[in-house]
């Protein structure tokens, strides 16, 4: 009899202790498929963000470039509208480039345009998808790597957090920006001629300007008041401060006098037809009277640029312009 009840009591705690074993694996088993969603959730929540970061580190460029743009438009309407130089290229892109301004001014042309603009929008659009962004931007600065383009550097630090901190981004990066200046206006013709005869940067298709005693392409630079490498002549950024020193990215243009005759201007045709010279009053050593160059387009051009326009072929005149 004691013995059946001992094995009656030894089934019970057989078959107790297999469902509490049961429970257990049920629970542990619960817990650990949540423990999985939960981390699973966190990697999407993380790699969500991971995207939001390149992009963000991807569209900078395109509205950096759009603010930019803006920007030398308006410096360039500034100087033209004024009569008066930039007292620093670089000081005056980065007011009006971050904030819209030019001397405190609101600038119609970089209305909503704004890197600032620009920054407040993406940080709504974080705050949309539940991050909370934070971009403080500590410097920027504008450089010329070539005559043909300006790099804008924005070295930002910026702060990317997570609204239920599951994750964050904290990164310190400069972000730097190719902008051609095909197609922008040059500073030194609007001021010195009232707008009346402004002239955007453009540069002829072909870089050979006299083939033998070939004058065509000369001649279409001439006319069209077309630009060329020189480093006799400032960058487009020194233009607009009324800086007139050479420079290894340097680029000049040859005054079209028929251009500004047709606007009234007073012209000297007897003075050195580059650009910044010409609006100087510069005197130089030059020649004129060129083979195969209409007389009336009066070329008078400084010895040292014999080479540059591809002119060492042709029979010229030594004169003073």
């Amino acid at each position: 009899m004691n013995f059946r009840l001992n094995k009656k009591g030894f089934t019970y705690m057989l078959i107790a202790s297999f469902a509490i074993i049961v429970i257990i694996i049920v629970f542990l088993s619960s817990n650990a498929y949540k423990f999985q969603d939960q981390e699973a959730l966190y990697q999407i929540r993380i790699r969500a963000m991971n995207d939001f970061v390149k992009n963000f580190n991807s569209d900078v460029h395109r509205a950096t470039y759009i603010s930019a743009y803006r920007t030398l438009l308006a410096l360039e309407d500034t100087v033209t509208s004024s009569g008066v130089f930039l007292n620093d290229t670089g000081e005056s892109f980065r007011e009006t480039f971050f904030y819209g301004t030019i001397n405190g001014t609101a600038s119609p042309i970089l209305e909503n345009s704004s890197f600032q603009d620009y920054l407040s929008r993406v940080s709504v659009l974080a705050d949309s998808v539940g991050i909370v962004l934070n971009v403080n931007i500590t410097k920027i600065e504008l450089t010329q790597p070539n005559p043909w383009s300006i790099d804008v550097h924005v070295f930002a630090d910026i702060n990317m957090t997570d609204k239920k901190r599951l994750a964050s981004w904290i990164y310190t990066k400069e972000f730097v920006t190719n902008l051609p200046i095909t197609d922008l206006r040059d500073p030194l013709y609007g001021k010195f001629t009232s707008n009346k005869a402004p002239n955007t940067i453009r540069t002829l298709n072909s870089t050979t300007l006299v083939i033998g005693t070939d004058t065509t392409n000369l001649q279409n630079l001439i006319n069209g008041s077309y630009y060329i490498a020189s480093s006799y002549a400032p960058n487009y950024l020194m233009r607009f401060e009324g800086n007139i020193s050479p420079d290894p990215n340097g680029i000049e243009s040859i005054i079209n006098v028929r251009v500004l005759s047709d606007q009234d201007i007073p012209v000297d045709l007897n003075k050195t037809k580059i650009d910044f010279m010409y609006f100087y009053n510069m005197t130089n050593d030059s020649i004129c009277n060129i083979q195969n160059i209409p007389i009336n387009y009066y070329f008078i051009i400084p010895r040292n640029r014999i080479a540059l326009y591809n002119i060492t072929s042709l029979n010229y005149t030594n004169c003073t312009g």
